[in-house]
C-alpha cells in the first residue's frame, strides 16, 4: 500500500458515514460550502439524473457517448461494486488517489475548520469531492446521478444543470421519501430548477407525469415527456441487444446495444432523446460515434453475465419495480430455461414484495446474508419468509454457510443449459464481482 492508497484509508475511515438525506438543512449547507468553494459545479456542464431505476444505466450511455465524440467527461453515481472511489470517474476511469486527495485538501484547505466540514457525511464528502476534482481536471461535461430522491439530496447543492433527466420512477426508500408515488415523484422533483431543460424516461405512471409537469412550469422548465416511441427489438441474445427505435426526438434508426435486458430500452429511449436536445442546443455528436459508444458498452451489476455454462449473471435489481424487469428480462432471454436464483436483501428493502417475482420462476433459491451488515436481512429470516409465507418447496431452498458455498451448490444442481441469477441488492451482488474479476 502506497502513501496516498494510505492517506486515503485513513480519510475514509474518519469520515461520518451516517446517511443525512432525511434532514431538510443539508442541502442548503452544502450550497454555501459550494459557494466558499468557488462554484465548481459551475466550470462544466452538467447532466443531472434522478430516478427510482435506471440511473447507472443511463448515466453509463450518456458518458460513453459523449466521451466518444472527444469529450471530457466526468460521472458521479452510487453505489460503488468493489471500490469507494467508482463513484467518481474521468473520461471512464476511477479516479486516481492522487486526484481524489488533491480535490479534498482543496476542500479542506478552503473551509479550514468550520462546524459544517465535521458534519459532513461521506455521501457529502464525495459529492463535493467529485464537483472538485472534475472542475481539477478541467472536464466538459459532468453526468451526476442523485444518491437518494432528490430534493435532499447533496447532489442537489448544484447551480441549474444544462439538462435534468428523469428515469422510471417507482416505489423505493420508502420510509425516507413517502409512500406513495406522488409523495416519491415531488421528492424527485425538486432536482428541477430554472434555467434547466427536462426530459423524462417513457412509462411513467399519470401521477409521476403530472408532478414533473407541475414544478417544471412552477420554474419555467421546459419538460419533453419520451412517449410515442416505435420500437422494435431485431434480435436480443447475450451478447447484446440490436433494436430499431424512432420517436418524436429520435430519427428512425438501428442501433446495437452492448447491454441487455428489456428494461434497457426505455432508457435507450431516453438517451437518444438526449443526444438529439444536446444536438440541438449547440452539443457536435458525430452519429456514427453514437454507434460505436452504445455498442461497446457494458454496465457492472445490470444484467452483467460473468460465466457460460451455466449462465451466471449479476443484477443489481433492489426494489419491487427492478424485480418485475429483471423477471421480463429472464424470460425473454432465457425461455424454458431452468432458474437458479442466489438472493441477498436488505432488510429496510420491500424483499416481500420481490420475492413474489422472483419465486414462481424459481427452481432453486439459495439464500445468503449482504456484507453490509448493519442493514442486512438474516439469511435464516429470509429462509422463513420463503419458507412460510410462500410454501417454497423446502428441498429446493438453501441456507449455504456463504456466498461462495452458495455459487458452488448452484453450479453443482445446475446443468450447462440453466440460469444462475445473483440478486437482492448490490451489497449482496458485489461480493461476488470481486470473486470473477470483472
Amino acid at each position: 500500500m502506497n502513501e496516498d492508497q494510505q492517506t486515503y484509508q485513513n480519510l475514509i475511515a474518519k469520515m461520518n458515514h451516517q446517511v443525512l438525506v432525511t434532514q431538510d438543512n443539508r442541502v442548503t449547507i452544502l450550497r454555501k460550502i459550494l459557494v466558499d468553494l468557488h462554484y465548481p459545479d459551475q466550470s462544466y456542464k452538467i447532466i443531472h439524473i434522478a430516478g427510482t431505476n435506471g440511473k447507472g444505466s443511463t448515466g453509463a450511455m450518456l458518458g460513453a457517448i459523449l466521451q466518444e465524440n472527444g469529450y471530457h467527461v466526468g460521472r458521479f453515481s452510487s453505489p460503488a461494486m468493489l471500490d469507494d472511489r467508482e463513484q467518481i470517474k474521468l473520461d471512464g476511469q476511477m479516479i486516481s488517489y492522487k486526484a481524489f486527495l488533491q480535490a479534498y485538501q482543496f476542500i479542506s484547505d478552503t473551509l479550514g475548520n468550520r462546524d459544517q466540514v465535521a458534519s459532513l457525511s461521506i455521501f457529502e464528502w464525495f459529492t463535493l469531492i467529485a464537483l472538485v476534482a472534475f472542475k481539477q481536471a478541467k472536464v466538459d461535461f459532468v453526468i451526476l446521478e442523485v444518491g437518494l430522491g432528490g430534493k435532499n439530496d447533496a447532489t442537489n447543492a448544484i447551480s441549474a444543470p444544462l439538462l435534468t433527466l428523469f428515469t422510471h420512477i417507482d416505489y423505493d426508500h420508502t420510509q425516507i421519501l413517502g409512500h406513495t408515488i406522488r409523495k416519491i415523484a415531488t421528492q424527485k422533483s425538486g432536482i428541477i430548477k430554472s434555467g434547466s431543460s427536462v426530459i423524462v424516461a417513457p412509462h411513467q405512471k399519470q401521477i409521476t407525469r403530472e408532478v414533473l409537469r407541475t414544478v417544471a412550469d412552477k420554474h419555467h422548465v421546459a419538460i419533453h415527456f419520451v412517449r410515442n416511441i416505435q420500437l422494435k427489438v431485431l434480435n436480443q441474445d447475450q451478447t447484446g441487444t440490436q433494436v430499431q427505435i424512432s420517436g418524436p426526438l429520435i430519427t428512425k434508426q438501428v442501433y446495437q446495444l452492448g447491454l441487455i435486458g428489456n428494461f434497457q430500452l426505455d432508457n435507450l429511449a431516453t438517451v437518444l432523446s438526449a443526444v438529439t436536445w444536446l444536438r440541438q442546443n449547440g452539443t457536435s455528436l458525430d452519429q456514427q460515434c453514437v454507434y460505436k459508444a452504445l455498442s461497446q458498452l457494458k454496465v457492472p451489476g445490470r444484467m452483467q453475465i460473468i460465466q457460460q455454462h451455466p449462465t451466471v449473471i449479476l443484477d443489481g435489481a433492489h426494489n419491487p419495480d427492478g424485480a418485475k424487469q429483471l423477471v421480463q428480462s429472464l424470460k425473454s432471454l432465457f425461455p424454458n430455461r431452468k432458474i437458479h436464483f442466489l438472493l441477498g436483501f436488505l432488510a429496510d428493502k420491500n424483499y416481500f414484495e420481490m420475492l413474489k417475482s422472483y419465486l414462481p420462476i424459481a427452481t432453486d433459491v439459495y439464500v445468503n446474508t449482504p456484507s453490509q451488515h448493519q442493514r442486512a436481512l438474516d439469511k435464516e429470516c429470509l429462509a422463513n419468509v420463503i419458507r412460510n409465507e410462500f410454501h417454497f418447496a423446502n428441498d429446493h431452498l438453501f441456507e449455504p454457510n456463504d456466498s461462495h458455498e452458495a455459487l458452488a451448490q448452484a453450479r453443482q444442481r445446475s446443468s450447462t443449459n440453466d440460469v444462475i441469477i445473483i440478486t437482492g441488492s448490490f451489497y449482496f451482488i458485489k461480493q461476488f464481482e470481486g470473486e470473477f474479476h470483472v
